[in-house]
Order: C-alpha cells, then sequence, then structure tokens
C-alpha cells in the first residue's frame, strides 16, 4: 500500500508541476495532522467539486459554480461553524473523475463531492463517507435510436467516463457475461458533458453511465425531447463523499453531519431542489434509495 501511495503521490505532483497548480499545494494535509484541527486553525476546508456533472456540481449559464454536491458541502461547513463557533471559508476547487481520487489522497482537498460511487477498490487508497445517493447505469441514447437495452450496443461505440472505473468494469461483466454481444467499442471521456457532445456529433451510438447523470445530461440539452434513457440498470451505483484515510474523527465529523441534514430534512429540502418536478434533474427517489436513507436516520 504504501508504495502505492507513494507512486501515487509522485505522479501527482508531477501532473501538478505539469498544470501548474503547485501553488494550490500549501493547504496540503502533512501526514498524520488532525484535518479537524488544521480546519478550525485555519479557518478554511478545501472541498473538490465536479464542474461538469448536473446537477451534482456545473457551472451554470451565468457562469456560477452550482449543484447538489455544492449545497452538501455547504451544509457541512455550517455544521463546522457550529463546532467551532466561528466562521469557516468554503475553498472551492474543481476535481473531474481523473484527478478526484489523488486530490484527496494528497491533500490537496479535505473532501470530493460528486457522483462518486464508493467502491472496494477505491476503499484501497481513500475513505468514504455513508452513501448518500444510490442510482445504476443506463444508457443515453437519440430518441429514433434502434437501441433500447443493453443487448442492442454489441458492436457500437460506447462513450463512457474513463475516470468511472465501476462503469467501465460493470460494462467488462457485461461484455464477459454474454449481455453485450459482439463486445461494444468503449470510448473514453474525461467528462460526460464531453461524452455527451461527441454523442450529439454522432461519433458514438450510446453514452453509458449512471443514470443520474443521464437525466443531467438530457435535462441540459437543448431539446431534452430529442434523447431517451433505455436498458434497466446494469449495475447499482451507491455514491459517497470522497475523505482521506486515517482521519477518523474528520470522518465521524462529516457523517455525523450528513444523518444529522437527513434527519431534521435539510437534505429532502436540497434533493427536492435538484432532483424535484421542478428542479433541474427531475428525477424521483426510488424506493431503495428511500430505504437507504431511512437507515441512515442514526439515533442520537
Amino acid at each position: 500500500m504504501e508504495k502505492m501511495m507513494g507512486v501515487a503521490v509522485a505522479a501527482f505532483y508531477s501532473l501538478a508541476i505539469l498544470l501548474g497548480i503547485t501553488g494550490n499545494m500549501d493547504h496540503a494535509v502533512a501526514g498524520d495532522e488532525n484535518l479537524l484541527e488544521k480546519i478550525e486553525k485555519s479557518g478554511e476546508v478545501h472541498m473538490g467539486f465536479r464542474e461538469g456533472s448536473v446537477p451534482f456540481g456545473f457551472i451554470d449559464k451565468n457562469g456560477s459554480w452550482d449543484g447538489f454536491g455544492i449545497d452538501l458541502g455547504t451544509e457541512v461547513v455550517k455544521d463546522l461553524e457550529k463546532k467551532f463557533n466561528k466562521p469557516i471559508k468554503l475553498v472551492k476547487h474543481p476535481m473531474n473523475p481523473k484527478t478526484r481520487i489523488t486530490m484527496v489522497t494528497n491533500g490537496m482537498v479535505a473532501m470530493g463531492i460528486g457522483s462518486t460511487t464508493i467502491t472496494l477498490a477505491r476503499e484501497e487508497v481513500v475513505d468514504f463517507s455513508l452513501p448518500y445517493f444510490l442510482t445504476g447505469t443506463r444508457l443515453l441514447v437519440p430518441k429514433d435510436s434502434p437501441i433500447s437495452s443493453f443487448a442492442d450496443i454489441g458492436g457500437k461505440r460506447v462513450g463512457m467516463g474513463s475516470g468511472s472505473t465501476a462503469n467501465i468494469k460493470g460494462m467488462d461483466r457485461a461484455i464477459e457475461q454474454g449481455l453485450v454481444k459482439p463486445a461494444c467499442k468503449k470510448v473514453l471521456f474525461e467528462e460526460h458533458n464531453k461524452g455527451f457532445l461527441a454523442l450529439q456529433q454522432g461519433k458514438i451510438d450510446a453514452y453509458f453511465t449512471d443514470a443520474s447523470q443521464l437525466a443531467g445530461m438530457r435535462a441540459k440539452a437543448r431539446n431534452p425531447q430529442d434523447w431517451k434513457i433505455v436498458g434497466k440498470y446494469l449495475t447499482y451505483e451507491p455514491y459517497g463523499f470522497i475523505l482521506p484515510e486515517g482521519q477518523g474523527e474528520w470522518r465521524d465529523f462529516v457523517n455525523a453531519s450528513l444523518i444529522h441534514m437527513i434527519k431534521d430534512g435539510r437534505f429532502e429540502v436540497l434533493y427536492t431542489k435538484w432532483f424535484g418536478p421542478d428542479g433541474v434533474v427531475p428525477l424521483p427517489m426510488t424506493d431503495e434509495y428511500k430505504v437507504l436513507l431511512k437507515s441512515l436516520s442514526y439515533p442520537e
């Protein structure tokens, strides 16, 4: 594990130098430093958010950063302010599927909030909060496409997120099990919005990712009625906040904040804001998701 982490650290710093972002790393969490104590001393907390993942994190038409994930992060900051009885500044950093894990493991951010599935492989290098969102993978296609299920994408060009390893592995399993036959051609994109652009340009035949992401892509299209989401869930995807390993006190605080949001109704208000009938991406909460949230309503 230490060797793997060392390789990851070296790779990250090399990338940071190339991108010219080393100036943002002076707030990195060093070694065993208690993250909660650092936040209290500095009066600020650094969080990573998506820029092209509607409605979890995106740049709106006015150029402002907005989304469900940002609202949840803001609620965590409010709870930090109550705990420390002082203002806490939220410093936002852009992250994408390729950078989100490394930004947490190297201490650039204390938490990454976006559409990130909790997986056992990711648990090897980072920690996660309790799951706060439950969805599954489906397909987005043009309304007149003959594709109506995963059985129809055999031999087709299918786009998916390059950093969405859980989705990629899910598709690989479907191919191995003969659910997609012959194998489709996987076309990888750094961000979902780039994949949707390729779908609009006819460069791919379908886009594959979590249903919540597909609903966001369709909702933001110029003509949403030109697109349809098809296929039953290929996999179930529980989302969690990405947290650094070895910061149990910080993880416990974040989980308690999340549980309190669910219990006092703030979470439902935010869900309705983004996924309700008048939200950016109307997406009724499934029965499985409702049970998940009820199970997280831990007693005090």
